[in-house]
C-alpha cells in the first residue's frame, strides 16, 4: 500500500488508541507513518503529566524514546496493553482523549 493510500484519520487513531488501551480489539488499518509517530509521540508526551506513579513516567519516557527512534505503532500499543499498568494506561488514554479535543479545535502539537 503507497503512503497516499494510508489512512490519515488521525481522529480513527486517537479513537482506536483509547479503546486498545480500554482493552478493546480494533480495526487498525494502515496508518500514514509520519501521522502515527507524531501523534503516538505526542499522547505519550502528555500521558506523562497524567500519570500518578514515578514508575508510569518513566514508562512512558521510554515509549517516548522508542518512539523518536522509529520503534513505536499503534499495533504495537495494542500488543503492549495487556501488559501494561491500569495507571500508565489510563494515562495515555486521557491524553489521547485530551488530544483528540484538541485536534477537533484545530490545535496543533506537531
Amino acid at each position: 500500500m503507497n503512503d497516499m493510500a494510508k489512512n490519515n484519520d488521525s481522529q480513527y487513531l486517537l479513537a482506536a488508541l483509547i479503546e486498545i488501551y480500554r482493552g478493546n480489539r480494533v480495526y487498525l488499518p494502515e496508518f500514514d507513518p509520519k501521522m502515527e509517530k507524531n501523534l503516538l509521540r505526542d499522547v505519550f508526551s502528555a500521558a506523562i503529566s497524567f500519570a500518578q506513579y514515578d514508575e508510569s513516567r518513566k514508562t512512558l519516557s521510554d515509549e517516548i524514546f522508542n518512539c523518536i527512534n522509529g520503534d513505536a505503532s499503534v499495533k504495537k500499543q495494542a500488543e503492549l496493553a495487556p501488559i501494561q499498568t491500569p495507571d500508565v494506561l489510563n494515562a495515555k488514554m486521557v491524553a489521547a482523549a485530551h488530544i483528540m479535543k484538541l485536534d477537533l479545535n484545530n490545535v496543533k502539537f506537531s
